[in-house]
């Protein structure tokens, strides 16, 4: 600021030198608001010039310091130290929002109560055989919605940002997608975990170590499948409108086919390729073989002298149709359907640059 000041434009106190320096440069105005005539300006221009005595300024100020800080910098970082400088930076984005987390842990608590004081204690008894598969799909389908909402807005509100910083060279495609995915899976497994937790006692499902363990499982690829659906439709769209569309319909879809409203074994060919690619019915096919197999079942007097008694969970899974596929399978393909949408999600990330 000394050639401003040695001009006769001293920068006042507690004002902004950039400030300082626009008012400076700016015309003069007259109260006509007429700019100064370029005689009179050229005049004053020649008159600083006159009396103001010769400045050295340096134009690479800092210039070799700032080199000297560079060279310190690597200029291609390992894959490895790109991935864990995003996965610190997309866990510090999360912990910024954790009002959000902490809401959807309340809400997952509070539905998962209500849940629970529903379908309160079904029992072991006939009736009980009406209720276990309603709680069964509703869970699928309370998991399979809210792990999607979570994941839809992911990419669309990043992508200017991503683009430029890959355009840059700054990381790779590959390392910001996985960090982002890690970040966000290790941040939402607590909630379906205490979901489960929740829903399983209070509804009394079978009290063994193994088939809670299956039916935690169950509940996080669940969450996890639906998340992937979402990162693969917010990867593809343009925009968070447009991903916000397309996403009801699709779940819509895994709903429609999720195997409660109609047996898979009932399904016309024709639409077979679309039960196929339902998530929600490999959840509640597995959850429900889970939960059937190895179910004894009571009867009341009445209902032995009627013969419509049933004694074990084996024959409502074979009146449902459920025993086409194992346990197993459903994992089996739960997984290839969470690696498969977040392989297309990669991509799109990776070569749509919208």
């Amino acid at each position: 600021m000394d050639v401003y000041r040695m001009a006769g434009f001293p920068c006042p106190l507690y004002t902004n030198p950039a400030d300082h320096l626009l008012d400076v440069i700016t015309p003069a105005r007259t109260m006509n608001d007429q700019s100064v005539s370029t005689e009179k300006q050229a005049d004053a221009d020649k008159l600083i010039l006159a009396i103001q005595a010769p400045v050295e300024i340096d134009l690479n100020m800092g210039a070799h310091k700032r080199i000297a800080q560079m060279a310190d910098v690597p200029k291609n970082p390992l894959w490895i130290t790109q991935f864990f400088i995003l996965l610190r930076r997309n866990f510090q984005e999360q912990f910024r929002s954790s009002q959000i987390i902490l809401t959807s842990i309340i809400q997952t608590i509070i539905i998962a109560v209500l849940i629970g004081c529903v379908f309160l204690q079904i029992g072991n008894g006939q009736s009980s055989t009406l209720r276990r598969n309603p709680v069964i799909f509703f869970c699928a389908i309370n998991q399979g919605i809210f792990g999607a909402l979570m994941a839809i807005n992911s990419f669309p509100t990043e992508r200017a940002l991503s683009l430029r910083e890959r355009a840059s060279g700054t990381y790779y495609a590959s390392a910001y997608f996985t960090a982002k995915v890690l970040a966000d899976t290790l941040v939402q497994a607590p909630v379906p975990v205490l979901f489960s937790c929740t829903v399983y006692f209070l509804v009394g499902f079978q009290l063994t170590a193994g088939k809670f363990f299956i039916f935690v499982v169950f509940i996080l690829l669940c969450s996890f499948a639906a998340t992937s659906l979402a990162l693969m439709i917010s990867a593809l769209c343009k925009t968070t409108d447009m991903s916000v569309t397309v996403l009801p319909m699709a779940l819509e879809i895994t709903r429609l086919f999720g195997g409660f409203f109609l047996a898979p074994s009932r399904l016309p060919k024709y639409l077979s390729w679309l039960d196929a690619l339902s998530y929600i019915k490999y959840v509640y096919v597995g959850l429900s073989l889970n939960e059937l197999e190895g179910l004894k079942l009571t009867c009341t007097a009445s209902e032995l002298a009627s013969g419509k008694c049933i004694t074990d969970g084996e024959a409502t899974i074979r009146d449902l149709g459920l025993d086409y596929i194992s346990i197993g399978g459903c994992i089996g393909v739960l997984f290839a359907f969470i690696i498969g949408c977040r392989a297309i999600a990669f991509f799109g990330i990776r070569y749509l640059k919208h």
